[in-house]
């Protein structure tokens, strides 16, 4: 009972803007919890009412934070459970679960929101912990954001025994980068005079236990060291992306080339491929170009370009283009070793 009612100075300054709102959590696996009304903006966004919280709550929320971030999302940790000995609020320990789960996401100044996704949706009232991190809770940074700066994803919860009905909630602070309300920059590809030039496609599993590098020209792993796109374990059973003949690397540029219908169409992933690719279907910046990635498992679902040092941007030639992304991986054996499936897009 130490610490259950003292709320983090944080929240107490959010809840200081005024009543926020919530929306119930959705069954759906993947759907956006938080559904904006089209053409939300910062002077139109008025947040939804939110229950408010109850003088005592067995309710406790432990290690909330972020797990992992990128330029394209952040996906939330932490945990919620219920204290079954708080007697003060909890009279039924048999009878007590959680009834309601609610979630938003709303800007310091209360004038705009971003949107909620769950991918693996659970029964709150079969659990007696609620995990973010197997829920996979997120946000994708270009999803019903009109604003940057400072945002707060905030949680409420409500449980029950039949006698006594609590509430609590607490927030995630986080920042919604400003390189995501300027215009993007101008890509080798996007600025093309001629046509992309047509690409090809191939799968291949790459082993860390065996595989070094991929052979680009033969499609096919390789224990060699000198081929094109490399793969070296680091410590941490982290795998750092590089190549043994020259060729730098960027992610790819298509998520941050506006928020439209229209632009967002090309914001491809393992599950949304062009139909017909080229070149121009992966945009990237030169002056984002890199030797190597770290740890570049980690950058969920999303594209790299691969490009030689003897590629020509918009000549009608792909030769030394390439586009790549990793569609799926094993869980690491006693050693650290994985195999993970690379999906890959070169000159036909």
């Amino acid at each position: 009972m130490i610490s259950k009612f003292t709320k983090p100075l944080l929240f107490s300054s959010v809840l200081a803007l005024g009543a926020l709102g919530f929306v119930a959590c959705s069954e759906d696996n993947g759907t956006n919890v938080t559904k904006p009304s089209s053409g939300t903006s910062s002077s139109s966004f008025v947040p939804m009412s939110m229950p408010e919280d109850t003088e005592f709550s067995p309710i406790v929320f432990t290690d909330l934070g972020i797990s992992s971030e990128n330029l394209t999302r952040i996906k939330f940790k932490g945990s919620v459970s219920i204290d079954l000995l708080d007697t003060e609020s909890v009279e039924d320990v048999d009878a007590i679960r959680f009834t309601n789960v609610q979630f938003q996401i709303i800007n310091v100044n209360k004038t705009s929101s971003g949107n909620v996704t769950i991918t693996n949706p659970v029964d709150y009232g079969s659990v007696s912990t609620i995990n973010f991190a197997e829920m996979d809770i997120q946000t994708k940074l270009d999803d019903g954001y009109t604003e940057c700066g400072n945002f707060y994803f905030i949680v409420s919860v409500t449980a029950d025994d039949g006698y006594y009905t609590s509430t609590s909630s607490d927030t995630i602070p986080f920042v919604r980068p400003e390189e995501k309300c300027k215009a993007p920059e101008s890509s080798s590809s996007s600025v093309a005079s001629i046509p992309g030039a047509p690409l090809d496609t191939f799968s291949v599993v790459i082993s860390t236990k065996s595989d070094k590098c991929l052979d680009l020209d033969n499609k096919l792993p390789t224990t060699q060291t000198n081929e094109g796109i490399c793969f070296t374990r680091s410590a941490g059973n982290t795998i750092q992306l590089s190549s043994g003949k020259g060729l730098k690397f960027a992610t790819f540029d298509n998520l941050n080339d506006g928020s439209d219908f229209e632009a967002r169409q090309n914001d491809f992933g393992k599950e949304w491929l062009p139909d017909n690719p080229t070149t121009d279907s992966f945009l990237y910046t030169e002056a984002n170009l890199k030797d190597t990635y770290n740890d570049f498992l980690s950058i969920d679902d999303m594209f790299f370009v691969a490009i030689a040092p003897t590629y020509v941007p918009n000549s009608g030639s792909a030769v030394g283009f390439y586009a790549f992304i990793v569609t799926q991986f094993s869980t690491p054996d006693a050693n650290g070793d994985i195999n993970f499936t690379l999906l890959v897009y070169k000159a036909k």
